[in-house]
């Protein structure tokens, strides 16, 4: 039974090799038979093309995988005029926090990157994008930056910048 089933495929294949139904387009495949006449592994031979390859040049074309959103401008600053003080010339994440004074009046001492000191109060301006100074607390001080989102809205941002005091120096906030 196993012989005839080999005999049967055997003879299959040949009919189908003779009359080109195993072609692939492009290519064609072929059988290596050994000296017995059976199957030793299938071979797809690929014919030679005139044609030349395809190539894509997107110079001057938009990227496709990129998106429509340009996510980065997703929040801008608003602008703003030229700066009034020198608390208003630089970004917040340039300043420190170096003290905190409650008293009937909050105070809170920031340092900017020349490391010259300043003594700030509740409302006043912090930083280059218009920042004003809503809260000062025992450990931190809480900013409201303005911004416009993706639909041009005026949007209020909160930022908070801690105090960070050294165990070494006998402080307990961290």
């Amino acid at each position: 039974m196993v012989a005839k089933l080999k005999q049967l495929s055997l003879l299959t294949a040949a009919l189908f090799m003779a009359f080109g139904i195993f072609s692939l387009v492009p290519g064609k495949l072929v059988f290596a038979l050994n000296q017995t006449g059976e199957i030793v592994k299938p071979v797809i031979t690929m014919p030679q093309s005139n044609n030349p390859m395809f190539t894509y040049d997107s110079l001057g074309k938009s990227d496709p995988f990129r998106p429509f959103i340009n996510f980065n401008a997703i929040e801008r600053p608003i602008p703003t005029e030229e700066p009034k003080t020198p608390l208003e010339r630089y970004s917040l994440n340039q300043f420190k926090l170096v003290g905190i004074l409650l008293a009937d009046k909050h105070f809170a001492m920031v340092e900017d990157p020349e490391q010259i000191s300043y003594t700030i109060v509740e409302g006043e301006k912090l930083g280059n994008l218009s920042g004003i100074i809503e809260e000062i607390k025992e450990n931190e001080i809480i900013i409201a930056e303005p911004y416009l989102d993706i639909y041009d809205q005026q949007q209020i941002r909160k930022i908070s910048l801690k105090l960070h005091v050294e165990e070494a120096q006998g402080g307990k906030i961290k």
